[in-house]
């Protein structure tokens, strides 16, 4: 089974999306407001009942979360599915001709828990699929 289990938007003003999401929606604040500098971003982290709500803010239109925004507006930058199987949902994915991405800091020889789908083959979105309940959680 897969679930839902973060969504990234791009924002133009992040005091206003918090005005929306946090303030007029009652999503909690989990981490707090901070500039993400590989990002060149303020970013903050909601919790919605059954997912995590990012908002990014970019600051620099050449990296990707600017590059969005200049060329789409706001709007659903990422979203991470959790699958009960990282493993097989690999497999099936790279059988499919997806090109997968996986984090730098995954230990040499062991596989990692998390990849990455890029936007041209998840349809213009970044797709993250990790584990249902990541570790620690």
């Amino acid at each position: 089974m897969a679930r839902l289990t973060s969504l990234v938007l791009v924002v133009r003003d992040l005091d206003h999306a918090l005005a929306v999401y946090e303030r007029g929606l009652g999503m909690a604040q989990i981490e707090p407001v901070r500039e993400v500098a590989s990002l060149a971003a303020r970013r903050v982290v909601l919790q919605a009942d059954d997912c995590t709500v990012e908002l990014l803010e970019p600051h620099d239109d050449s990296r990707p979360p600017g590059m969005f925004l200049r060329d789409r507006g706001e709007g659903v930058f990422a979203l991470t599915i959790g699958v009960d199987d990282p493993g097989r949902a690999r497999e099936r994915l790279g059988r499919s001709g997806v090109d997968l991405v996986f984090p730098p800091d995954a230990p040499e020889g062991h596989p990692a828990t998390r990849c990455f789908v890029r936007p041209r083959d998840a349809h213009g979105i970044l797709l993250e699929v990790g584990p249902v309940d990541p570790p620690g959680d």
